[in-house]
């Protein structure tokens, strides 16, 4: 095997990165009496890992498993805690602010209604001749404005004949 892969196989391994094959390969180069010098801490490492490897029960085995899943469980049930905690404490901005938004229409109900109308005038005489007067000035705005729509309509007319005669 060339020393460049078993430099990168090691680089992962130390990572953590190995695939169990790849560990094999490297502990079959390793624990070969005709190592490179290089790789002699390698060597002791992979030769008391290996001198030193010990079947592990299934029984053990499972009890191991199932630990490292409580602790996965723990972790989680700390999260749901945590949300829940940040849940209670939204539910219970969002009742104050209701609570004091209701209580604010509560009091602007409970507050005398403004009057929208007076009267402007004290005298029912002053106060048909000010609406005779407002009516007149609409007649004669309303009356500007229906001009120029009919002058406008004139010259359609007029646009209109000329396209007529020119399409025939």
């Amino acid at each position: 095997m060339d020393t460049n892969n078993i430099k990168d196989l090691l680089e992962k391994f130390y990572q953590g990165e190995t695939s169990l094959e790849e560990e094999k390969a490297l502990a079959d180069f390793l624990l070969q009496e005709n190592t490179p010098d290089e790789f002699l801490s390698d060597k002791r490492l992979f030769r008391a890992l290996h001198e030193t490897a010990v079947d592990i029960p299934l029984e053990s085995s499972r009890d191991i498993e199932s630990l490292i899943d409580s602790f996965k469980e723990e972790n989680s049930s700390e999260k749901k805690i945590k949300t829940l905690h940040i849940k209670y404490w939204a539910i219970g901005v969002a009742a104050s602010l209701a609570l004091i938004l209701g209580v604010r229409q509560f009091q602007k109900s409970q507050q005398a209604d403004p009057v929208f109308f007076t009267d402007t005038y004290n005298n029912p005489d002053d106060a048909y001749r000010a609406t005779m007067d407002a009516l007149q000035l609409f007649s004669e705005n309303f009356s500007k404005g229906t001009e120029s729509v009919e002058k406008a309509n004139a010259q359609l007319e007029k646009a209109q004949e000329i396209i007529n005669k020119s399409t025939k």
